[in-house]
């Protein structure tokens, strides 16, 4: 069995604007009797005024339909630098080009992406405060650390980035193949250490990977990608469950063994599905996906607005100028438009395996 240290996430408050609740409407306490004539002419004026009343919430609607109307807060739940936060950057910077108003990247790390989900869900919920987060990670913050919220919380409006996992070793390693490898750890586990980021999709698949084929290896643990990547480029480790799409950074200094992926991975044409060695092991395709959410409560009171949100992120998604840009960082390769039926599906299906392996993440 792994043996895993538990991590305790304390407690975070978040603040919540108080809104002001709309004044009563006091009339008053005496009206004269009407005349005939006044009873008409009251009766023609409130005709007017529900025909007014009627115009001016059709307007309103419309005009929250013409969204956004202000400034829009992209949350982060991660601190700057990471892959999370290039890719919701670079969305920023092309979405704001397609409207009149800002959108403000808000980075909220702390506690493995808990903080910044308490504080989108604890932001106003107005269509303008959009969550850019990570599956499995916002799973594992339900099922690992007992978050206060649930997936029901998030309406997706599409994963963007489906960041496939790797077992990854350094260019000179010994292990030249995943059989290579895999045989070691069964022949003497002690001799051979792999490492995990926590948190992640690549952690997840590697306790996928490890239960699966029964092994037992030392395993060692950081608390995200660069510093894990550093480690094996140190030869502090053999071997790393990484990114599949991050290992194409280090180029010729490492080869990647295998890959979670259904089908082979362009960055690495000669790394072969995990399955495909190990059909027996049926490990889920796990990895970092990475995607644009909005308050459920927002897009179920407000369907036609929302409706505006996916179509105007569609647009940009699919502009040369967007396509142009993850092209030259090379995430074309893991970008895609799945939309919010199909993305919600992908996300659940997840879900279900953070649960299988909720006591491992939890280090029990």
């Amino acid at each position: 069995m792994l043996k895993h240290t538990r991590q305790h996430v304390s407690d975070v408050s978040v603040e919540v604007n108080d809104w002001p609740a709309a004044s009563a409407l006091r009339l008053p306490s005496q009206l004269r009797p009407l005349s005939k004539l006044s009873k008409k002419t009251a009766l023609m004026t409130a005709l007017a005024g529900f025909v007014v009343a009627a115009a001016s919430v059709g307007a309103t609607t419309a005009h929250a339909q013409e969204w956004p109307n202000e400034n829009v807060r992209l949350i982060l739940p991660f601190s700057a630098g990471g892959s999370v936060d290039r890719f919701a950057r670079g969305l920023a910077q092309h979405w704001e080009e397609t409207h009149d108003y800002s959108m403000l990247v808000d980075n909220r790390g702390g506690a493995s992406g808990l903080l910044g989900a308490r504080t989108f869900l604890g932001s106003p919920d107005n269509g303008h405060y959009l969550f850019a987060g990570i599956q499995p990670t916002l799973s594992m913050n339900i099922v690992a650390q007992g978050a206060d919220f649930d997936l029901d919380d998030f309406t997706f409006i599409n994963i963007e980035q489906r960041d496939y996992s790797s077992v990854v070793v350094r260019e000179d390693s010994p292990y030249q193949s995943i059989e290579e490898l895999v045989d070691a750890m069964r022949d003497d586990p002690g001799s051979v250490t792999v490492s995990m980021a926590t948190g992640s999709g690549t952690h997840l698949f590697g306790l996928a990977f490890l239960d699966a084929l029964e092994l037992d290896p030392n395993v060692v643990t950081f608390d995200g990608g660069g510093e894990q990547r550093t480690d094996l480029l140190g030869g502090h480790s053999d071997a790393a469950f990484s990114s599949a799409y991050g290992d194409m950074t280090l180029g010729d200094q490492v080869r990647v063994l295998a890959v979670s992926s259904p089908e082979t991975f362009p960055g690495w044409p000669d790394a072969p599905p995990v399955n495909d060695v190990y059909p027996e092991a049926d490990i889920p395709p796990i990895g970092d996906n990475r995607f644009i959410a909005v308050r459920s409560s927002f897009a179920e009171e407000n369907p036609e607005v929302f409706d505006t949100i996916v179509e105007s992120y569609r647009d940009v998604f699919n502009s040369d100028g967007y396509q142009a840009h993850i092209a030259n960082l090379g995430s074309d390769l893991i970008s895609d438009y799945y939309g919010p039926e199909e993305s919600r599906a992908i996300i659940e299906e997840i879900h279900e395996v953070v649960v299988r392996y909720g006591d491992m993440l939890q280090g029990e």
